[in-house]
């Protein structure tokens, strides 16, 4: 599918297509969701998260940032691994998402948590007190005289998709359209104008459903607490009995940071706090 930067994804949909309106019980959500891509798993807690319509431009600022954040982890990680130091210039032929990288570190991990990755930071390795200031970080994603935060968020995914290995790699705004559009067509979220502006958000019938199954869910989830009279092991229990995708996608709100370890952790949820701290977003 190809939009340009300011389009919306398109809205004409195939009104005999699979949609909500064929859920005869929340249950069946359950599988909906445990075969949607992940990407689309994103965007769809996304909407539930915001509780707001949003742009397709808005939208895929959000995702990438999320992915971004989560790239620059991985790497800090593996440089930490190797015994390394973080600096601005880890990649050669990245020195935009170098510095990035390093600002990530520098403002979110160091030193507030010196095992944060489960590794030691190196006895030697000193950030400057001026590098820790949360403007460093920041300053990535707001507009600048001579530069946009269009353009700033760009190279940053340009540049990573060129040195993270495939599995951590920041999906492009045509990748993030054709979710959306898939998503429409589905019915799972619907387009509105306003003021000659096409916002998006959930549809009302999804939202229904995700309610119900949420309460279902959580109601059970409390129910076990009280009978084990142990918190941790009455989510190893749901989790268990539903699956991590269908957890998480329910019982976000209900989840401790531990969980999120797990590699196929949904990223909006995963950097929240870093995308309300470090973005406009």
């Amino acid at each position: 599918m190809r939009a340009s930067k300011n389009e919306a994804p398109s809205t004409n949909i195939d009104q005999k297509m699979f949609s909500l309106y064929s859920l005869k019980t929340p249950s069946m959500l359950d599988t909906i969701i445990t075969f949607l891509p992940k990407l689309e798993r994103e965007i769809l807690v996304l909407f539930i998260v915001k509780k707001s319509d949003l742009t397709a431009k808005h939208v895929e600022r959000i995702i990438q940032s999320a992915y971004l954040f989560n790239a620059a982890d991985f790497v800090v990680k593996e440089e930490l691994k190797k015994g390394h130091k973080i600096n601005k210039l880890l990649f050669k032929d990245a020195p935009y998402f170098s510095e990035f990288v390093y600002y990530f570190y520098a403002v979110a991990r160091y030193p507030a948590d010196e095992t944060y990755y489960g590794i030691e930071h190196p006895k030697d390795m000193k950030i400057p007190e001026e590098d820790t200031n949360t403007e460093n970080l920041t300053k990535f994603f707001i507009a600048e005289e001579d530069t946009t935060a269009e353009s700033k968020r760009l190279k940053l995914v340009s540049e990573a998709n060129k040195v993270v290995p495939k599995a951590f790699a920041i999906p492009s705004y045509k990748k993030i359209n054709a979710a959306l559009f898939n998503l429409l067509m589905q019915n799972y979220i619907w387009s509105l104008s306003k003021k000659k502006k096409v916002f998006l958000s959930i549809s009302a019938d999804l939202l229904d459903v995700w309610l119900k199954r949420f309460e279902q869910i959580s109601k059970e989830l409390m129910e076990k607490i009280k009978e084990i009279n142990s918190e941790s092991e009455a989510h190893t229990f749901i989790i268990k009995k539903y699956g991590p995708i269908v957890y998480e996608f329910f019982l976000f709100s209900l989840l401790n940071a531990a969980y999120f370890v797990n590699k196929g952790s949904l990223l909006i949820l995963k950097y929240k706090n870093e995308i309300a701290t470090y973005t406009p977003y």
